[in-house]
C-alpha cells in the first residue's frame, strides 16, 4: 500500500481518474467506484488521501469497500484530523443550532455533510441523543471520539444509537440498537412551540419523529379551520398542531401502534376533536371522495414513493393520484398541505405533478409557501441529495 506524507499522520492513498476529476471539481462531496483510477486495497471506512491524475492532492476521505460511494471528503486540505478537528466541526454545528432553532427541545445537531461529518447523524431530543453512524468512517470513530466529544459538550441525559436504517444495510453494517449512555425512558416527551409530542426513540420512525417537518408543522397549522384531513398521519405531529383551531381533525393511517401513540399524543394536548381512522390512505381517499365528502383543510404527508430510480414511475402515478383526491375532497377556499420526502422526485417534478392532478380535479389553486426542510437540516449547496423534502401550501380557489 503506497502512503502520502503531509508532515502528520501518513495517509494510505487512493488514486481517482479523470472522470472522478471531472466530478470533483463540481463541488460533490462523494466519489463513486468508477471514479478511482485501479483497484484499492483498503478496508472500509479508512481516512485516505485522495491524488487526482498527475498526483495533485485533492483532500481526505474516508473510503467504503462495500458501497457504489466510494469516497465521501472529510477535508480539502492537508491537516491532521484528530480530536481537536472533529471538535471544532461540532462546535460549530451546535452554534448554527442555538441561531436556528426556535421554541422548540427536538432538533438535529449533526446532519452529515452538511456539518462536515459524512456519514454520520445526531438529533436531540429533551436532552436524550440519538446518533445514525451510517458510514464505516464515523463508525469507527465513535467510541473514542464523537461519543466523548457529545458528552463533554452536551452533557447529555442519554445517548442511543439507532444503528437500524437501510443506509447502514449499503455499507454492510450491523443493525442494532442500543442506548450506550445513561437511562433512557419508554417514551420521552418533547416540545414544538405551545404542542407537546410523545417520541419513542427506540423504535419510532427515523431517530424517533420527523424532525424535518418541524417548522412546516408550524407554518401548517397557520391554515386550520374547519374540517381538516391528515393523510398518512403517522403519530399525529401535523394533526397535533392543528387541532386547536379545527372543528375536528381526522386522522388516517394503517399503523396500529402510530395512532395509539397519536391518541397518546391527543391526551397530553388535551384535545379531543380527533377522530383516528386506521386504514389504507388510498382507500380513504377514493371512499371518501365517492362518498361526497368534504374538508377545509388536507395534509398529505406520505413515505417516500421513490427510493430508487426504478421506482419513479410507480411514484409518480401515486403523488398524482392522492393529489387528485385532495382536491376533490377539498371545499372552496381549502388549504392543501402536500409533501414529498422522495429525493428521486425534483422540486419542477414535484410541481408538475400537483400540478396535473389539479387539473384533473377541475380545480384552481394558488401557491402560499414552497418549503423544504426545517433550518436544522441544512442543504448542502454541492449535494443536491441533501434537498429532499418538498412542501407545498396551497389555497383553493
Amino acid at each position: 500500500m503506497e502512503y502520502w506524507d503531509s508532515g502528520g499522520p501518513r495517509l494510505p492513498v487512493v488514486r481517482i481518474n479523470a472522470k472522478g476529476l471531472r466530478w470533483q471539481r463540481r463541488g460533490h462531496p462523494w466519489l463513486y467506484r468508477d471514479d478511482l483510477d485501479g483497484e484499492v486495497a483498503l478496508p472500509s471506512g479508512e481516512l485516505a488521501a485522495v491524488l487526482a491524475p498527475g498526483e495533485r492532492f485533492l483532500g481526505q476521505a474516508f473510503y467504503s469497500a462495500k458501497s457504489r460511494i466510494a469516497l465521501r471528503f472529510v477535508s480539502p486540505g492537508p491537516e491532521p484530523v484528530t480530536a481537536a478537528f472533529w471538535e471544532a466541526r461540532l462546535l460549530r454545528a451546535l452554534a448554527f443550532r442555538q441561531r436556528v432553532v426556535r421554541d422548540s427541545d427536538a432538533c438535529r445537531l449533526i446532519y452529515a455533510e452538511a456539518d462536515g461529518f459524512p456519514g454520520l447523524v445526531a438529533d436531540s431530543y429533551a436532552g436524550h441523543l440519538v446518533l445514525q453512524a451510517n458510514h464505516p468512517g464515523p463508525a469507527r470513530l465513535l467510541p473514542e471520539t464523537f461519543l466523548p466529544l457529545l458528552t463533554r459538550h452536551l452533557a447529555p441525559k442519554s445517548i442511543t444509537l439507532r444503528h437500524d436504517g437501510e443506509a447502514r444495510l449499503l455499507e454492510r453494517l450491523p443493525q442494532e440498537v442500543q442506548t450506550v449512555l445513561g437511562e433512557l425512558p419508554p417514551w420521552v416527551q418533547v416540545r414544538e412551540g405551545e404542542v407537546r409530542l410523545w417520541v419513542d426513540i427506540r423504535g419510532g420512525q427515523k431517530t424517533g419523529l420527523f424532525l424535518d417537518q418541524r417548522e412546516n408543522r408550524a407554518v401548517a397549522a397557520t391554515m386550520s379551520r374547519g374540517r381538516v384531513l391528515d393523510a398518512f398521519a403517522y403519530q399525529g405531529a401535523f394533526a397535533m398542531h392543528l387541532a386547536p383551531l379545527a372543528e375536528e381533525v381526522t386522522l388516517v393511517e394503517s399503523s396500529a401502534a402510530a395512532l395509539e401513540m397519536a391518541r397518546e399524543n391527543a391526551l397530553l394536548n388535551n384535545l379531543n376533536n380527533l377522530d383516528l381512522v386506521r386504514e389504507n390512505v388510498f382507500a380513504y381517499l377514493k371512499a371518501a371522495v365517492a362518498a361526497g365528502k368534504r374538508f377545509d383543510c388536507i395534509i398529505l404527508d406520505p413515505p417516500a414513493f421513490a427510493r430508487s430510480r426504478g421506482e419513479r414511475t410507480a411514484a409518480l402515478k401515486g403523488y398524482r393520484e392522492i393529489n387528485r383526491r385532495a382536491f376533490q375532497l377539498l371545499s372552496p377556499g381549502g388549504a392543501l398541505i402536500t409533501c414529498s420526502c422522495s429525493y428521486n422526485l425534483s422540486e419542477p417534478d414535484f410541481l408538475g405533478i400537483v400540478r396535473e392532478a389539479a387539473a384533473e380535479a377541475h380545480r384552481q389553486a394558488r401557491i402560499v409557501e414552497r418549503r423544504g426542510a426545517a433550518k436544522d437540516h441544512p442543504a448542502l449547496l454541492s449535494l443536491p441529495e441533501s434537498l429532499y423534502l418538498k412542501c407545498l401550501i396551497l389555497e383553493v380557489l
